[in-house]
């Protein structure tokens, strides 16, 4: 992804996180909402910084692959156009998938930006990597208790205390 693509992409996480702010499950919830508004405050930031590289660059910096990101986004889009029929751990499970494919297409980026020698959309991209990866890890750690709250309201469970093993485990894979 390049810098028109990955700009398409913040405005969808944009729109979709800031709608999810609205839901009651994520307000009922303090640490997810704070991650939520945080992702979108890093995106409105950089969002601001893309567009002025993209104009700079007369809307057509670097060759896009677009098939694949217009692809992802839509996906995106109609998964948080049905926010409220999922259940809360499926929203932060598409938000968590959202913030990798932003990290991922930063690297993408960044990647461009070192190679053609722009410095300050390396800079910008390095910035998205360095906030999307903690990102990304901050919903993976929410992700377990949510889960087990949620089981929880149908049933008593057997092991209600294992989110801090899953944590773990997920790290340690991570190496994070």
């Amino acid at each position: 992804m390049y810098v028109n693509d990955v700009i398409g992409l913040e405005r969808d996480i944009i729109n979709a996180i800031e709608g999810q702010l609205e839901d009651d499950r994520v307000k009922a919830n303090p640490q997810l909402a704070g991650v939520l508004r945080g992702i979108v405050a890093g995106a409105k930031s950089r969002l601001d910084t893309l567009k002025s590289i993209s104009e700079e660059e007369g809307g057509t910096f670097g060759a896009a692959i677009k098939e694949a990101a217009m692809s992802v986004t839509g996906v995106l889009a109609g998964i948080y156009g049905k926010l409220r029929e999922h259940p809360l751990s499926r929203i932060v499970r598409d938000d968590r998938m959202a913030m990798n494919m932003t990290e991922t297409s930063y690297a993408m980026l960044y990647t461009l930006a070192l190679g053609i020698g722009h410095g300050r959309c390396a800079d910008l991209a390095l910035s998205g990597i360095n906030t999307a990866a903690p990102q990304v890890l901050q919903l993976t750690d929410l992700l377990p208790q949510i889960i087990l709250q949620e089981l929880a309201q149908d049933a008593p469970l057997e092991n209600p205390d294992v989110a801090d093993k899953v944590v773990d485990v997920i790290h340690r894979a991570w190496g994070a």
